[in-house]
């Protein structure tokens, strides 16, 4: 069911031929004085919500739009939003009369004051709470009158990208908090997706974006790939995504705008975490990782930074005593743990014999004493603290910063 919903007051509303251009190929013309009559003609709503104060419900303007509209017409009843308490009321009043799932378009046109901001607020929400689909937000813009004809002619406003703009912010800031690229993927789909189907004839095909859908793609596989510990795809996936953003850069300056603003930042938050050839084990491969550990911690993913840490002691190790053969075989990596294993015990003060490497390398008696911290905080996190003794939770993330710091 598509809604509308509407606001309307005391005004001396004039006569105005508005007019709505979806696209160049349709147009659509209707004359009103009360411009909530035009959403069933332009919109096509099955239900029009209006919502006015009590000194709005009594004045003729309302009293003809209830003639006009008859039982499509619903009358909701608002506060005046003389203060906070009120304009949270009618928050509250807007949000509770759309149901969920539904299809909505707004019209700010006769929106009073605050109104405007209020109704963008309650849009985000009803997306967001009640998965609401925001069709339209709509401006029947009186000030752009042409006054050469009669009625002087008016257009109709789509103010729907200030919306997308939200979505747009929720995305980035997402990305930069956590790394979750899913909101951000979605409106570089979305703004592709619909130039192509508004844009008229007459645009080349070569005018209209083709990388920003890609260049979503690939943000969601780098997503994906941090946010479930495979960190040769991260290492990868970084390489190919940087080299993504700088061809894309000028079709989001045009297109994508918002962004477009953010292009440089993404591009220094995954520079440090490229490599050309990740499945091989090197210097260069192993301090990759260890910004990739520095970036979990910064996105606040200490379960990731834990579990990579974990298994970046047992790369490091055989790193030291035979490069990159095998590196990733269950054997080879094992026979490394069993062998940390055995200088942690000799550690904690265990008659065990030493592992070969522990008097070649000098770095062994730190790797095997972070090797010691690290499995048991691994094996908290891991069995979910399912153990008589425990790390507290606000001692992990603490440890994982000084335990970074020793790389």
């Amino acid at each position: 069911m598509k809604i509308g919903l509407s606001f309307l007051g005391i005004g001396n509303y004039r006569m105005a031929n508005y007019y709505w251009s979806p696209t160049e190929q349709k147009k659509q013309e209707y004359n009103t004085t009360l411009f909530p009559e035009t959403l069933p003609a332009f919109f096509n709503v099955s239900k029009l919500l209006v919502f006015v104060t009590q000194k709005a419900a009594a004045d003729t303007n309302c009293l003809e739009l209830q003639k006009r509209m008859g039982n499509l017409l619903k009358l909701v009843k608002i506060p005046e939003g003389k203060n906070e308490t009120e304009l949270w009321n009618i928050f509250s009043i807007v949000a509770a009369e759309v149901p969920p799932h539904s299809e909505i378009i707004i019209d700010v046109t006769h929106a009073f004051r605050s109104l405007p901001l209020i109704v963008f607020n309650v849009a985000s929400y009803l997306r967001r709470v009640k998965n609401v689909q925001v069709a339209q937000i709509v401006y029947g813009n009186w000030e752009a009158r042409d006054e050469s004809h009669d009625p002087p002619r008016a257009p109709v406003i789509d103010l729907t990208t200030m919306l997308d703009l939200q979505d747009w912010l929720h995305g980035i800031d997402a990305f930069r908090r956590r790394g979750e690229a899913d909101e951000l993927a979605a409106s570089l789909s979305r703004t592709q997706g619909q130039i192509w189907q508004t844009s008229s004839a007459d645009i080349i095909n070569n005018e209209l974006p083709h990388k920003l859908k890609h260049t979503a793609a690939q943000l969601r596989n780098f997503s994906e790939a941090l946010r479930l510990l495979r960190p040769l795809e991260v290492l990868q996936a970084s390489a190919e995504l940087n080299n993504l953003l700088e061809t894309v850069q000028e079709e989001a300056r045009r297109w994508a705008k918002p962004f477009a603003d953010i292009l440089q930042d993404l591009s220094n938050e995954i520079i440090p975490l490229q490599v050309e050839k990740p499945a091989i084990l090197n210097t260069t491969h192993l301090k990759a990782q260890v910004r990739l550990i520095h970036y979990y911690l910064k996105k606040d993913l200490v379960v990731q930074a834990v579990l990579l840490t974990r298994e970046w002691l047992v790369s490091f190790l055989i790193c030291k005593q035979e490069g990159q053969k095998q590196w990733r075989e269950r054997y080879k990596r094992l026979s490394a743990e069993k062998e940390l294993n055995c200088a942690a015990a000799m550690q904690r003060g265990e008659n065990i014999p030493l592992p070969i490497w522990y008097n070649k390398f000098p770095e062994s008696e730190e790797l095997t004493s972070l090797w010691n911290e690290t499995t048991g905080l691994r094996n908290d996190v891991a069995h979910c603290a399912m153990n008589v003794q425990t790390r507290p939770a606000g001692t992990i993330r603490t440890f994982m910063a000084q335990c970074a710091t020793s790389f």
